[in-house]
């Protein structure tokens, strides 16, 4: 239940006054329903009008608050001239010029004789400076009105900055400070003030500073830190003591499954294994995360903590994102449970009717948990591509398996550090950077589409030497809004090009049956080029397929390519990956594609990803397991993130109920950023 202190902040947009009906709406929006998503909206520049010099003085293209004597007006005779109203100061005379704007109206604005403040950009035009269209007009006795640096905010149509500054003001008039949760020599120390206090200064600043050194947007990114770490430090403090299952390796099956490797684990590989297994024979419950780069071998590693398992006669699940990759996991999975006489079942929605929940391993989608169907005796939940589950829904999926069930989860997308303790600082992280031994580093080069005929010659060759291709477009079909690829295009054009060879194409919009043939046939060698969308992205494991081909390589994000690259380069022969581009390239794109033609480590490429895109895109498309940070640039945050970070961790370990004075504060500071699914979690025990 929410505090009183926050009713007024949680006020619908609707009863403030000014704000109206028809702006609540269109600022519900852009932002939220309540008053606090208001305040929280952040500007995402600053205008500064400050620069108030007289004509003489002007500089072309510059932003400048003048105060100027109406001398007279020019009216325009047709709609290709603008109309003027000739300005001066004691130093010169200046244009205003308006464009399909009625003269009346003008005139009433301007009257001849009168002093005006305007405030705009000046333009040198025909030996005159003019300002076109001001963007600020007031009376010389009301020059205050014109903001010395004016916010601007993010818009949707219907409403401006103007408004939204207005009734971000208006909402402050009316709030009072909140019981402050920051300790005071920890506000001193950074010359904070108080959240009321930022929160005003962060509208209407009274200059211009840097993100890094503006004291108070800082004060508010700590406090969304604090908040954010706060919520994942309690969940783990929490989770860490609860009881789990004792699941102690007996070593059985596990010497078994080890002599049923045709391959070398890796050290990663190994210490892996050792940190789980340890995880496991621990009678408090595991949390832990694999961070495996694309094709470093975590499949292997988890299913060595399946294995485990069954030793102990519990069940093991792993749920996947795709059915594709659900059906993957379980042929490599059923070959080894086989051997060792487990039970391995697939469960997706395309095969309802075989489901068999008595299995020693349960494989597929989160289709999984949505069953009614109650599995019991569960040890073991494992979940690949865990980027997909923020906080929520690990705790709702810890509440559905039963507490004391071990949490496995497995992702293919290397997280930098900022990001990784924004996502996962409820749980513990291995790191698997180490690839197989016979793995080549996958050569990467970038093509203009402008040469993709000399291009689809050279593929010639590796298709006359049973390797199979991966062609990737960005889109499923021809779009008028976008000059991009579709695979229903590329399709057409490659199977007229090489008649001799069998191609087809997968995406995300087909019956997932028909998928499922599509690529057993590509993997079977009856198809040698598969066109798809970026549904083959994650987790498909053809080690004949040794080129991929990315179309548009300019649009994708340097993780997204990075895991596409990674479909190619998973047996012994040399694997290739050809960026097709799109040119001119923007400063951007050009650095993405360096990036991947210099280095395979996908955390280095991560790390260059934050850097270039921000962590709300760092994923390919902003994920559900990322916080959605309101005024938070991780990148520019780095060492708020530590600070927030060791904070949380010396509050919970003092008061791990938050029953302080200052704990009770920071239950405000939980609700404040959405995160009262920590005090929640509190109150369940």
């Amino acid at each position: 239940m929410r505090p009183k202190i926050l009713y007024k902040l949680f006020s619908n947009l609707e009863t403030i006054k000014g704000i109206g009906p028809k702006n609540a709406k269109l600022i519900e929006r852009l932002c939220g329903k309540y008053l606090l998503d208001l305040i929280l909206h952040r500007p995402i520049a600053y205008i500064d009008r400050r620069n108030s010099p007289k004509i003489k003085d002007l500089s072309n293209n510059s932003i400048v608050t003048l105060i100027l004597k109406v001398d007279g007006h020019t009216p325009s005779f047709n709609k290709r001239m603008p109309y003027k109203i000739t300005c001066s100061d004691d130093t010169g005379q200046l244009n205003i010029v308006y464009f399909n704007l009625r003269g009346p109206y003008l005139k009433k604005m301007f009257p001849i004789g009168s002093k005006k403040v305007v405030s705009g950009k000046v333009e040198e035009f025909n030996g005159i400076f003019q300002m076109t269209h001001p963007q600020h007009i007031a009376d010389e006795s009301n020059l205050d009105s014109v903001k010395k640096i004016e916010c601007v905010y993010p818009l949707t149509a219907g409403i401006s900055s103007k408004i939204i500054q207005k009734s971000i003001n208006s909402s402050l008039a009316i709030i009072d400070d909140l019981p402050e949760w920051i300790p005071n020599d920890y506000l001193q120390k950074n010359n904070w003030t108080s959240w009321k206090k930022s929160i005003y200064e962060m509208h209407n600043p009274n200059e211009l500073k840097e993100d890094k050194e503006d004291i108070y947007l800082n004060r508010l990114v700590f406090d969304e830190l604090l908040s954010q770490q706060l919520t994942v430090r309690l969940i783990k403090n929490k989770i860490s003591k609860l009881k789990g299952n004792t699941i102690k390796p007996n070593g059985s099956l596990l010497e078994q499954l080890k002599s049923h490797l045709s391959f070398e684990l890796t050290d990663d590989q190994n210490q892996a294994i050792k940190e789980i297994s340890k995880d496991q024979s621990s009678p408090n419950k595991m949390l832990r995360l694999i961070q495996g780069d694309v094709g470093s071998g975590k499949t292997i590693v988890a299913l060595h903590s399946m294995i485990q398992c069954a030793e102990n006669s519990k069940k093991s699940i792993l749920m996947a994102p795709t059915e594709i990759l659900a059906e993957q996991h379980y042929n490599t999975i059923k070959l080894f449970a086989e051997k060792l006489k487990l039970s391995c079942a697939l469960i997706t929605a395309s095969n309802k009717k075989n489901h068999n929940y008595e299995s020693d391993i349960l494989i597929g989608t989160h289709a999984l948990f949505q069953d009614k169907v109650s599995i019991d005796n569960i040890g073991l939940i494992v979940i690949d591509e865990q980027h997909r589950f923020g906080v929520h829904q690990r705790i709702l999926l810890n509440e559905k398996a039963g507490n004391e069930c071990d949490i496995l989860l497995m992702t293919a997308t290397p997280i930098p550090r900022t990001l990784e303790l924004a996502s996962y600082g409820d749980m513990d992280i291995t790191k698997i950077v180490q690839k197989p031994k016979n793995r080549k580093p996958i050569i990467t080069k970038s093509i203009n589409l402008n040469k993709i005929e000399s291009l689809k010659e050279a593929l010639t060759k590796k298709l006359k030497q049973q390797e199979k291709i991966y062609w990737v477009c960005p889109l499923v079909d021809e779009s008028d809004k976008m000059d991009l690829q579709s695979v229903n295009q590329r399709v057409l054009d490659i199977q007229k090009y090489y008649k001799d060879f069998n191609v087809e194409m997968v995406h995300g919009q087909m019956k997932q049956e028909e998928k499922n043939k599509i690529m057993d046939n590509f993997k079977s060698f009856k198809t040698q080029i598969l066109v798809a969308t970026s549904v083959i992205e994650v987790g498909i494991d053809d080690p004949d397929a040794t080129v991929i081909i990315i179309e548009n390589s300019e649009r994708f994000g340097l993780s997204q390519l990075h895991q596409l690259r990674g479909r190619v380069g998973r047996g012994t022969k040399q694997s290739t990956c050809i960026l097709l581009f799109d040119g001119p390239l923007t400063e951007n794109a050009k650095k993405r594609i360096n990036v991947m033609k210099e280095t395979n480590d996908g955390f280095k490429i991560a790390e260059e990803d934050l850097s270039i895109r921000g962590a709300g895109e760092i994923l390919g498309t902003r994920q559900s397991g990322l916080p959605n940070f309101r005024l938070t640039d991780l990148n520019v945050h780095k060492s708020l993130m530590a600070q927030a970070r060791e904070m949380a961790i010396k509050i919970v370990d003092k008061d791990p109920e938050l029953s302080s004075d200052q704990g009770k504060s920071l239950r405000l500071l939980l609700h404040l950023f959405n995160n009262q699914v920590a005090i929640d979690y509190l109150k369940s025990g």
